[in-house]
């Protein structure tokens, strides 16, 4: 699950603004672009007095700087070295004829720096190769003398990387908020089968019962604004350690507490307030690690977790509630927190890209200067090419390691040098106006109404279902359990399949559109079979519930139902995430809180309309709102790109 970081022919379309990729904002002169003290060679622009020579295309050019796309560098620039991309597409380049780190130019008009070394480009590739090795081993260049010394005499065609961690690293990364996220829909619908069970338990009504689901939904939708509040802002690690830790004693209480309805409802707040966070922070996560051009894939990596939840947890509680044995519905989940927590606490590295940028360890070196004997050592053998390599390798496989207990408690940036500062802004706090800005914001609202009323149809059948099951049907709570695999099945199948076309489209544009930025919108082309799928599948099993018709049918329309719904919430959170990259765990937090509250009222709501108004016309009604789901989309499709930049 390593994510590719292939060459990208993919451009800016300068009209169509947005956060889409982490942009880097960078000064205006050449020699800021090359740091000795930082380890990535990046820019964004090119001041207009320092354009290349031999450009071809159309260049936004707004006081004096302007943008270069990546393939407008070609063989007739002979002043600059093409180094590949940024995390936006943008063209990276280093000016030859000027020695990084030195104020004044010390090359001559025919580029040749004091030594005699002529540095321009002739369009031989002799030395490509080791060029290419050198850079694979030292990263960009990032000293004044590792320019003169590489001998180059082509330019070098190699992206920058969007993180430095390593597959294994991503890999690792990935499986743990995999994990974290199966907890919070477990947390939620293991508690669903046995709503029947509880009731006894309890002795209390239906309503009663079933509030204490719109509780924890009411909650879950809340939570993520908090957590989202300082995800941004103070780190991923020490956040999720916070959750885990909280939902582990929780439901500790929850599996030991008398049977008092009053302290179900207490501790199930909190239950839901520590389950909150997987979500919003593990969007956030996988913005942190993952390009734009995977990221619909990646999110629907990360989803998995969450879409397990509703497959694995029923089945959980089918086998636990064989004897009626409830309170081990909670003692299992803080055994399953814990085990996160720990796996958090020892493996889990800080990813918040304005904390530790792109996950370079030489970042952390620059800020603890502590590395002094390495730069003597570098500059006493900077004409043994060899030896200087070797320095560099030992430095780079020593810092590849991965780090054990890592970044515990509230972290700081890893470095305060501006070059650090303008690739990885750190946004402003989020406050009550931040999160007002953003509902303001069009694409944002409609999109988290959108999904919001999808989640609402879904809830309203998952809540439902254990009920008819059980009272038309005569399912055993094991049964019951099992019964939820299908609509979870699709979940999954929704939420792969959705998410792989999704970049399949955004590949297939970027080929055929040159030159473009790619407009996130188009993904949301898929929504439109979504709404559709989920809307026939919940309208289905309204009908066939009234009627009393084959079990079978109720699985079909429940499965319609459920890939609908992932099939459009993954498509919802990969544009989300590429239109606020800076701001992925708050816009996801709002779009959370959005859909989690139209969840509580529906599944308080929805037992006492099907009885008033028949299962099929309750159902029917439900589905009618997804038509103002399908509107909002198709308006944002055709108008996207008329909204000034996002607030961040």
């Amino acid at each position: 699950m390593a994510l590719d970081l292939e060459n990208s022919n993919s451009n800016l379309n300068n009209s169509n603004k947005s956060d889409h990729d982490d942009p880097a904002v960078v000064s205006p002169s050449m020699k800021s672009f090359c740091s000795s003290d930082s380890p990535i060679v990046r820019a964004m622009t090119v001041p207009l007095d320092k354009m290349p020579t031999g450009l071809s295309g159309d260049f936004n050019i707004d006081d004096d700087i302007v943008d270069v796309p990546f393939d407008a560098l070609n063989s007739n620039s002979s002043d600059y070295e093409k180094f590949g991309t940024d995390d936006n597409n943008n063209i990276v380049i280093l000016n030859k004829n000027m020695e990084p780190e030195i104020s004044n130019d010390t090359t001559n008009e025919n580029g040749d720096d004091n030594n005699g070394n002529n540095k321009n480009y002739n369009g031989d590739s002799n030395n490509n190769d080791d060029v290419l090795n050198e850079k694979n081993k030292n990263g960009l260049q990032s000293d004044s003398n590792s320019l003169s010394n590489s001998n180059s005499n082509s330019p070098i065609d190699q992206e920058l990387p969007y993180t430095s961690f390593t597959k294994g690293q991503v890999t690792t990364i990935f499986a743990i908020i995999i994990f974290i996220g199966f907890l919070g829909p477990m947390s939620g619908n293991i508690y669903i089968p046995a709503l029947p069970t509880l009731q006894k338990a309890f002795n209390v009504s239906t309503t009663t019962i079933n509030s204490t689901v719109s509780v924890f939904m009411a909650v879950f939708a809340i939570g993520p604004l908090i957590w989202g509040h300082f995800a941004d802002i103070c780190g991923r690690k020490w956040l999720y350690l916070c959750s885990l830790l909280l939902m582990t004693i929780v439901n500790i209480l929850l599996a030991s507490l008398p049977a008092k309805i009053g302290l179900l409802y207490f501790l199930r707040i909190f239950q839901a307030f520590s389950s909150s966070s997987v979500m919003s922070m593990g969007a956030g996560t996988v913005t942190d690690i993952t390009a734009p051009k995977h990221r619909g894939k990646a999110i629907a990596y990360f989803m998995m977790g969450p879409n397990m939840g509703p497959i694995v947890a029923p089945i959980i509680a089918g086998v636990i509630l064989i004897n009626d044995n409830w309170r081990w519905l909670f003692g299992f989940t803080s055994i399953m927190s814990g085990v996160a927590f720990f796996l958090v606490l020892v493996f889990l590295p800080e990813t918040l890209r304005c904390m530790v940028g792109n996950g370079d360890k030489r970042w952390i070196k620059h800020k603890n200067n502590n590395n002094n004997q390495y730069k003597n050592e570098k500059m006493a053998m900077k004409d043994n090419k060899s030896d200087l390599s070797a320095i560099e390798s030992q430095t780079i496989q020593k810092d590849s390691n991965w780090q054990f207990f890592s970044n515990i408690g509230i972290q700081k940036p890893v470095t305060d040098d501006p070059t650090f500062q303008k690739l990885y802004p750190r946004p402003q706090k989020a406050g009550i106006h931040t999160y007002f800005s953003l509902l303001k914001y069009p694409p944002v609202l409609i999109t988290s109404i959108g999904t919001a009323l999808l989640f609402a149809n879904y809830y309203a059948f998952s809540v439902t279902f254990s009920y008819y099951l059980q009272t038309q049907y005569g399912y055993s709570s094991f049964k019951t359990g099992l019964a939820y695999i299908c609509p979870g099945v699709a979940m999954l199948i929704g939420s792969q399949t959705g998410g792989h076309l999704s970049d399949y489209i955004r590949a297939r544009w970027i080929k055929t559109h040159e030159n473009r930025r790619f407009p996130s919108e188009f993904r949301l082309y898929l929504q439109i079979w979504g709404i559709v799928i989920n809307t026939a599948g919940c309208i289905g099993y309204g009908w066939t519930i009234q009627k009393h018709n084959s079990i079978i049918w109720s699985y079909v329309f429940a499965a319609m139902n459920a890939f609908g719904l992932t099939w459009c919430s993954n498509t919802t959170m990969t544009y989300l995430t590429e239109l606020l990259a800076r701001r992925a765990a708050t816009a996801v937090a709002l779009s959370t809180m959005f859909r989690n509250s139209a969840a509580a009222i529906s599944s308080a709501i929805i037992m006492t309309l099907a009885d008033k108004m028949g299962a099929g016309w309750c159902f029917t009604g439900l589905a009618f709102f997804n038509i103002i789901s399908l509107i909002g989309i198709v308006y944002l499709i055709f108008n996207g790109n008329r909204w000034d930049d996002p607030p961040i």
